[in-house]
This record gives structure tokens, C-alpha cells and sequence, in this order.
């Protein structure tokens, strides 16, 4: 048990203190008065106040976590021992920089709150973060900032006994285009071939070509290599299905297609299984609803997960609209643009709503890579993408975290820009793996 002592409780506070406690260190805090804190002799104890007290970790409090509005941040960030740090309080306490306020900037994502340039989805640009700015979006900080608080803990109480925490690896796959042709209506296949003719796509004709006329495997069919790499190498695999309507940036099979159904309920019978919400649901609420019954009544069972199409995230109200679905899990936290730590955190946390003020019902595990973001994003070879899973997995086993991979079907086609990248995706399953 931490001690914790603060000149006066914020719900900021303790939702910072709940991330770094309870779901970072696996371990219980408790919020207490000064009398209580002075007079525990054989406690660990935090001093979260601008108070000089003994036998103690002191954090001098940066304004962040007791203020109730949102507004952009003076933050300066110095290096210590190849660890960014910002907020600086203090030069005389365990901690010149308030980690507590550090942490919280990061993990609620405060910075997407204030006003920004978009890029053309809607999406905050990774290149506007602080973490990207300042060349630290893949370092793990929060987990990094948290590992010190625990060196300065068991500097004080050396038998202080935490949970030992293991690294994990979590392998999701969004199933955006179930299959390129098979299941696919007349009207769209006709309108695929045509718009291949006029626009002189010479790579997709020869594709429908042989799909059609020589019965050659439809290319986005690529679940049998998913299993057969799953099994050989021991993952447990959540699957995303986009089951909205046809529009701009929603080209899934129609929900009522039995071939969408069939292979829905084949993978949902041996993996974990989430809905990812259309493009146009996050302009019309209603539509998340639907989709998740649409996926319910195929399954059969609730649907408790989600991860956003088009990675479209807006705090706070996508989680709100989630909270709202009954979804209780989202998988969204990671950029497109390029691969890291969003928030900072390689570590399953709950949400906070800024505008509310209040920690919410729903829980979020970031995604640190994904295969479009390293090869159309980034532009990198085969080779290339390897070294850079290599450099993330490697770090995230450094802090105990859990690396979390996105994947789609479509990129183990092996064809046209995804030739040679079946072998990334296998040797992410070797690289990644727990043991």
C-alpha cells in the first residue's frame, strides 16, 4: 500500500494515480490526510504537495491536475539518462519534474483537446504531438516514468513487494474488405471493371482476370494463413469487422452477404472478436448501434470491442459515443502516419473525459504499429519494417508492456505494393511473441 498525501484532491489526481497504481504497477494507493501521513512510520508514502516532509517520496505539484479547464501547456522538455522530462517544480524534491502531471498530459491526451490543424479525415496529426516534436513518440514515457517512481519506492522500502509484471503481446487484425471479389454483388463488380478499363488499371484487370475466368483464390482470402501462423506460433488474435453500408470509405461486403456471415462466425468461434465502426458512423451515432447488433445477431454473443475505421479518434466523443454503444474496450489509441506510443503508455488504461472531468467506463490498449502506417506511410521495404518492429517490440519488453500489432487480411495478399509482406507479418508473430 502507497500512501499518498496532496494538499487537496483532484479527479485528475486520483485518475492519474489509478493509471500508475492500479493498472501500470498492479498495486493500491490510498489518498490520506496529513496527520495520517506523518504518523505511518512503516508505510511507503508519496508527498504530492508543495510541503517539506520527511521520510518520504516528494513530487512538488504542477497547477495541471488541480485546474479544471483545458488550455495549451508551456512544456520544455529535458533529457535524463535518455528519459524526456517536462513540468519541472523542483529542484529539491525526489523528482524535479511532476511525472504525476507529465503522465496525465499523455494518457488523456489532453493535447487533442485544444484547437489543431486536421489532417483530411479528421484525425489529429501525429506530426503535431509533442511526442513526435520532440523525437520521443516511441518511447514508452509514461511507462519509463513510472518504472523511476518505483526505483525511488524501493529505495525507501527495499522489501516493498510488487506484482511481477511480464511482457505481453496482443496480434489484432481489422477486416475492412472481408474479400476483394467474392461476395461482391453484379452492380459492384461491374462497376469495379469498368473503372479498371477507363483508368487503364492493367494490375487489377489481370487480378479480376484471374479470378474470374481462372478460378484462381481470391486474393484478400488470406484466413488460412492466418490460422496457420497463429497456431505455429501460439497468439491469440482479435479480429475487427466493419459491417456499415457502402459509402466513400466503407467498401466491406454487405452485412447481409452469406459469405461475410460464414467467415464472421468461423473466426469468432476460436477468437476474440470487436466491431470497427465505419467511416460515416462517426458522424451519425445511430449508426455504431446498428452495426454492432448487425454483428451481435451473426455471433451471436455481445459485442464488447471496437477499434475505429480509419483510426478516426476525436476526444471526447468517440469514447463517449462507444460508452454510449455499451462497448467497453477500444483499440483505436495509435496513429497512422507513423508507428509509437500515442499516449505514451504500452499499458491496457481507462479513459478520461476531459470536458467532464471524470474517469469513464471504458477501457483502452494502444496499438503501437501497423502495417499500412510502416509500408505506405513510412514507405519502408520488408526489410526496413522488420528492424523497425524490431526496435518497438524491444522496447516495450524493456518496460513489461504490451506490444499491440494492427494488421488487415488485405496486406497478406501478396500482390501489387503488398508483394513480400506476408514474411513481415510472420516474422512480427516471431519477433513479438511472449516468450
Amino acid at each position: 500500500m502507497i500512501l499518498v498525501y496532496c494538499n487537496h484532491k483532484s479527479n485528475r489526481l486520483t485518475y492519474t494515480l489509478n493509471v500508475i497504481f492500479k493498472y501500470i504497477l498492479k498495486i493500491e494507493y490510498c489518498i490520506v490526510d496529513i496527520d495520517t501521513f506523518n504518523q505511518s512510520t512503516n508505510q511507503t508514502k508519496l508527498n504530492y504537495s508543495s510541503l517539506q516532509l520527511k521520510n518520504c517520496i516528494s513530487i512538488r505539484p504542477h497547477s495541471l491536475l488541480f485546474e479544471t479547464s483545458i488550455e495549451p501547456q508551456q512544456i520544455a522538455i529535458n533529457w535524463i539518462d535518455n528519459i524526456p522530462y517536462f513540468f519541472k517544480t523542483s529542484d529539491n524534491s525526489s523528482f524535479k519534474y511532476d511525472i504525476l502531471a507529465s503522465s496525465f498530459f499523455m494518457v488523456s491526451r489532453y493535447e487533442e483537446y485544444l484547437p489543431t490543424n486536421l489532417d483530411i479525415h479528421n484525425r489529429f496529426k501525429a506530426e503535431d504531438s509533442i511526442a513526435f516534436k520532440n523525437n520521443f513518440l516511441e518511447i514508452p514515457v509514461v511507462n519509463l516514468w513510472v518504472l523511476e517512481l518505483k526505483k525511488e519506492i524501493l529505495k525507501k522500502q527495499p522489501n516493498f513487494i510488487f506484482p511481477k509484471l511480464k511482457y505481453k503481446f496482443m496480434n489484432t487484425i481489422d477486416i475492412d474488405v472481408a474479400y476483394a471479389y467474392k461476395g461482391k454483388g453484379f452492380i459492384r463488380h461491374l462497376g469495379g471493371t469498368l473503372k479498371a478499363i477507363l483508368t487503364l488499371n492493367t494490375g487489377e484487370i489481370k487480378h479480376k482476370f484471374n479470378y474470374f475466368i481462372k478460378n484462381q483464390k481470391d486474393p484478400y482470402n488470406t484466413y488460412d494463413t492466418l490460422d496457420r501462423l497463429q497456431e505455429l506460433y501460439n497468439t491469440k488474435n482479435i479480429y475487427f469487422f466493419h459491417l456499415g453500408n457502402y459509402t466513400k470509405f466503407d467498401k466491406s461486403l454487405s452485412f447481409k452477404s452469406k459469405e461475410l456471415k460464414y467467415l464472421t462466425k468461423k473466426i469468432a468461434r476460436k477468437n476474440k472478436i470487436g466491431i470497427h465502426p465505419s467511416y460515416a458512423s462517426n458522424y451519425f451515432t445511430k449508426k455504431i448501434q446498428l452495426e454492432i447488433s448487425r454483428l451481435q445477431k451473426i455471433v451471436n454473443k455481445k459485442v464488447v470491442n471496437s477499434r475505429q475505421h480509419y483510426l478516426k479518434l476525436e476526444f471526447p466523443t468517440t469514447y463517449e459515443q462507444l460508452i454510449a454503444c455499451n462497448i467497453k474496450h477500444d483499440f483505436t489509441m495509435g496513429f497512422a502516419s507513423t508507428i509509437g506510443f500515442r499516449a505514451g503508455l504500452s499499458t491496457t488504461y481507462p479513459f478520461f473525459n476531459i470536458l467532464k472531468n471524470k474517469e469513464r467506463e471504458l477501457l483502452i490498449t494502444p496499438f503501437q504499429i501497423m502495417d499500412g502506417t510502416l509500408n505506405q506511410y513510412l514507405n519502408l521495404s520488408p526489410t526496413e519494417a522488420i528492424e523497425k518492429i524490431k526496435a518497438i517490440v524491444e522496447v516495450t519488453k524493456k518496460v513489461n508492456g504490451t506490444f499491440v500489432s494492427l494488421w488487415h487480411n488485405s496486406s497478406l495478399c501478396e500482390r501489387d505494393e503488398w508483394k513480400e509482406w506476408t514474411i513481415v507479418y510472420e516474422k512480427l508473430l516471431q519477433i513479438a511473441r511472449d516468450n
